[in-house]
């Protein structure tokens, strides 16, 4: 009788969502072990269709499985509550809940819960922005799942680790992680993961500028989604379409879309997508020129990013908060807006370190352990006779007696490089502060005069004052983040992360950002590079440097020249280039230019300002990737700046 009214009220499961009181009474009197089961399985299937619903079942059936025996479904029910308080946009109840599967999981040593939560907790810290932190953890999720041949548990880590790839825009690592995914999927008829792999393989050929392509698979991922009752699915089609019509300029056809993915997203109180949305509303309305409904979204978008600890959704409404801005001519909220971005990026990098440095420490300790105990061995063995031990011991004093020696002779040596450094800094410190004052100077003296004569002043003059406080303000900026890169530099927080790139994608790359400053003096940047060469190398890092030599060129040339950049490999070595026929450089003042202690900002030109700090984030970053810069030049004969780095 009782497995007969089970089967009839999961027929009904099937047919309706059911009411939680209305569905516990109707079983009563059924043995509390199958009652949990099946408010953990509705837990599940309402995750994303219904999260409201679905967190009332899990907490019923939580409080339920404290009273019975079985115990092996509550970390699996505190692993799906955090999954669908990550989708209420409550991270930090969902962070709890994965916690506590993990701690609960580890106790009954449960390794397929141990892995969803490791790969739980990796996707909370995706969503705050600390990427290392979670791929660590996703990839342990990755281990854990291929040892016990979970191939659902496979397909959802390989997924993830794609996304957070897809993050960093290494477009072709991404893909390999998605098409694995899918394919998996595919092969064990998980149609909702199938078309997650889909979405996520039409978001990376849309970043790749492979339209139609993307195109025809979000059409693909909408089907399979729609078979699988997949809403969510549906959303983050819709979503993905709209950013491909964005990018085509086809504005209104992307907010059609996107609307369509926020009225899915609030039906389904997805926080995440509700988030994107808003966010990218936003930029849409920017660029047709509707200023009131784009602050409108960015404001609500900045505002529930910084409610729901949305960190990675927030610095998107700081970046494009700032592009508003400067577009409206306000450069005092865009210069509010920049800095939060700053912060906020800094504070997650810091953060990302923090735990790097946590991991290192950790794998110390388990280290030194080791030794330890292979220490102890030794010391049994050396204790079985005499003469062994005596020999540790003088063995121990002559090492105490080296130690203590190359110890004096070191600080003696360090105090002596530290002296020097602080006599180098102090200088730096000074003549850096001595170059703020010009432009803080200027800010505050066409502040004051537009305070005092703003009405006698005509409209053009006030424009020209406008401009002239811009100007002074990008100055001060420009400044102050060179200052805050070469600081992060000194304090070791930049560490070298290669990837294989391209050597002709990259520099077409880093000139596309110089375009603009080059047209502007009618200056040409050429590239000659073989489209053949790749190599291993930091992007970011490289990015850096050559992007320091093209500014250069760019600020010594003279208007209607040209500037090469060229990239050739050379036995084991990759050397690129920036060439300029500008003023060129004395050689009393090539041997200045990395030098942090001596003066390091002359006008260009167009009498442009500099930091003066570039160069030497460039040697820094160049020792860090071990690399060399060289410098060839005369004056009035142009200049060629060079840096070579190991292929590999």
């Amino acid at each position: 009788m009782k497995n007969l009214l089970t089967l009839l009220i999961l027929a009904c499961f099937v047919f309706a969502q059911p009411k939680l009181d209305s569905l516990l009474n109707s079983m009563q009197g059924i043995d509390d072990t199958i009652v949990v089961r099946e408010l953990n399985d509705l837990t599940w299937e309402y995750r994303s269709s219904n999260p409201n619903a679905a967190k009332n079942y899990g907490l019923t059936a939580l409080k339920m499985v404290e009273d019975i025996e079985d115990q092996k479904y509550k970390s699996q029910l505190l692993n799906y509550l955090g999954v669908i308080y990550g989708n209420l946009g409550d991270l930090d109840s969902a962070y709890h809940y994965y916690q506590l599967g993990y701690e609960l999981a580890q106790l009954n040593n449960n390794k397929r819960e141990i892995a969803y939560s490791l790969n739980n907790l990796g996707d909370y810290y995706f969503k705050k922005a600390l990427y290392s932190v979670a791929l660590e953890n996703i990839m342990k999720s990755y281990k854990i799942f291929e040892e016990i041949d979970d191939q659902m548990g496979m397909a959802y880590t390989l997924n993830d680790i794609g996304e957070i790839y897809l993050k960093q825009s290494d477009h072709e690592k991404a893909l390999q992680y998605f098409q694995l995914s899918g394919k998996i999927r595919q092969e064990i008829k998980d149609d909702r993961g199938y078309a997650k792999s889909l979405i996520n393989m039409a978001s990376v050929y849309e970043n790749q500028n492979r339209y139609e392509l993307a195109l025809s698979t979000y059409f693909k991922a909408y089907d399979v989604s729609l078979n699988a009752d997949y809403t969510k699915g549906e959303s983050y089609v819709l979503a993905g379409i709209a950013d491909l019509y964005y990018k085509q300029g086809n504005l209104n056809k992307s907010l059609e879309n996107r609307y369509r993915a926020l009225e899915i997203d609030l039906k389904i109180d997805n926080k995440y997508g509700e988030l994107i949305s808003y966010n990218n509303l936003g930029l849409v309305y920017m660029k047709l020129g509707d200023m009131i409904k784009a602050e409108e979204f960015l404001t609500k978008a900045r505002i529930e990013s910084q409610n729901t600890g949305h960190l990675d959704q927030l610095m998107v409404s700081y970046d494009f908060l700032t592009e508003l801005a400067v577009a409206k001519n306000d450069y005092r909220v865009a210069y509010n807006f920049s800095k939060d971005y700053q912060l906020l990026n800094e504070k997650i990098y810091g953060q990302e370190n923090l735990n790097k440095i946590a991991d290192l420490q950790t794998a110390f300790v388990t280290e030194r352990k080791e030794r330890e105990n292979q220490l102890l061995k030794k010391d049994i063995e050396f204790q079985k006779t005499t003469r062994n031990y005596l020999i540790l011991i003088t063995l121990l004093i002559l090492s105490g007696v080296f130690l203590f020696v190359t110890k004096y002779k070191s600080e003696k040596k360090a105090n002596q490089l530290l002296k020097e450094l602080n006599s180098s800094k102090d200088k730096f410190f000074s003549i850096f502060a001595h170059d703020l004052k010009n432009p803080f100077g200027a800010v505050r003296n066409i502040a004051d005069f537009l305070n005092e004569d703003y009405d006698d002043l005509s409209e053009n003059e006030r424009k020209e004052m406008i401009n002239s406080l811009s100007e002074a303000s990008k100055d001060i900026n420009k400044q102050l983040d060179d200052l805050l890169t070469w600081a992060r530099s000194q304090k070791g927080e930049f560490g070298i992360s290669k990837v294989e790139l391209n050597l002709k994608e990259l520099l077409n790359s880093i000139s596309v950002s110089y375009k603009l400053a080059s047209k502007n003096k009618n200056i040409s940047l050429k590239i000659s590079a073989d489209e053949r060469i790749n190599f291993s190398g930091d992007k970011f890092v490289l990015e850096t440097i050559i992007g320091n030599f093209v500014d250069n060129a760019i600020k010594f040339s003279p208007s209607n020249s040209e500037i090469l950049i060229s990239g050739i490999k050379k036995d084991s070595m990759i050397e690129i280039s920036v060439i300029d026929s500008g003023v060129g450089l004395p050689n009393d003042l090539k041997e200045k230019l990395f030098n942090v202690g001596e003066k390091f900002s002359t006008p260009g030109t167009n009498n442009e300002k500099g930091t003066g700090l570039g160069l030497k984030i460039c040697k820094e970053f160049s020792e860090l990737h071990s690399g060399i810069i060289e410098v060839e030049s005369n004056p009035g004969e142009g200049s060629k700046f060079s840096l070579s780095i190991p292929e590999k």
